[in-house]
């Protein structure tokens, strides 16, 4: 029987399943580079600590942006040192693998991230959409003829979908996530604070006191950054409600992607998304007031999934062990 993988190459973190371990390795999706001998000089957590921090000499990437591959070498060699690392690929071993892909990529795209996964060490390689991953992960009964709604909130873009009986109803994919809420902080502090701070300063705020709900209190957090008018080092003391005030006009988007979805099914789906409402994963899932912000927005009842940073890869591992779950069979591309 063949080594089976599940690999969720995520914008912001990468994630392995095997079949004897589960999730044996969640990585940031972060690699650096020699820029004279190519060699791969960090990778994971120290690479993320890397980015735009590091000499000439080395290069620090995010390899993978709003799902996708942007640098095909980089990625490809962060593949296969994470399959080393947790000894799934050697000389006489390589794996099958099955990936979760972002809903409705051209073939470009989608051969793009094959061919990193086949570079990394991978035999043969089978897509799946990561929605419908989420959705089986986060334990909805895909394989039933009644309709399921799920939003996955990612790193680097959001979908949203109707599942029934095995197969995808209607989708809807936005290139808002955590990226873009975190851009969003940065041009808030930049305009209001006059203060001009980095990408990990933005996450770090979002996560720690960020909200969706001006009537939820976080507390404030002292960050550091530069001036924008004098050009000094600055410190200043950022309070959730501004984090608040900086997200939410970017996640009305979301809000109308549910409602576009809902709008493309049969009014038969559409009345058990009503009745059951809507799952929600991701690692966006985990910000305060979200879920009630949701409900407000569309009227539909939200229920945030268990353990839902990890819904894709625990999906991958559900359909490996139970492939009948995805309506068609899975197509496998041989090296």
């Amino acid at each position: 029987m063949a080594y089976m993988v599940g690999l969720d190459m995520g914008t912001t973190y990468t994630r392995i399943w095997t079949q004897e371990g589960g999730v044996v390795l969640r990585c940031p999706s972060a690699a650096a580079i020699d820029s004279e001998t190519h060699k791969l000089v960090a990778l994971g957590v120290k690479a993320k600590e890397m980015l735009g921090k590091t000499p000439q000499d080395i290069l620090a990437y995010r390899p993978i942006r709003e799902g996708l591959v942007s640098e095909f070498e980089v990625a490809a060699r962060m593949i296969r040192a994470m399959f080393q690392n947790k000894q799934i690929t050697s000389t006489f071993n390589r794996p099958v693998v099955l990936l979760a892909t972002p809903y409705r990529i051209n073939q470009v795209q989608q051969l793009a991230a094959e061919n990193t996964v086949f570079e990394g060490g991978a035999k043969a390689v089978a897509q799946v959409p990561a929605i419908f991953a989420a959705a089986a992960g986060a334990g909805l009964r895909v394989s039933s003829p009644r309709g399921s709604m799920i939003l996955n909130m990612g790193g680097g873009i959001s979908e949203v979908a109707v599942i029934s009986a095995g197969g995808i109803i209607a989708a809807h994919s936005i290139k808002v996530a955590g990226e873009r809420l975190d851009s969003a902080v940065i041009n808030y502090l930049k305009q209001r604070r006059n203060l001009v701070v980095g990408a990990s300063t933005a996450e770090e705020l979002r996560i720690t006191i960020g909200t969706c709900d001006n009537s939820l209190d976080r507390g404030g957090m002292k960050i550091y950054g530069r001036n924008a008018r004098t050009g000094l080092a600055s410190c200043q003391e950022v309070y959730s409600s501004e984090i608040c005030e900086a997200i939410n006009p970017t996640l009305v988007a979301v809000m109308k992607s549910i409602s576009a979805v809902l709008e493309d099914v049969p009014p038969e789906i559409a009345s058990d998304v009503y009745d059951f409402g809507l799952m929600l994963s991701g690692g966006c899932a985990l910000m305060p007031g979200l879920p009630d912000a949701i409900r407000k927005a569309t009227g539909l009842r939200v229920t945030v999934a268990r353990n839902p940073r990890d819904c894709v890869i625990n999906g991958l591992g559900r359909l490996i062990r139970h492939p009948e779950l995805w309506g068609t069979a899975l197509e496998y591309r041989l090296k």
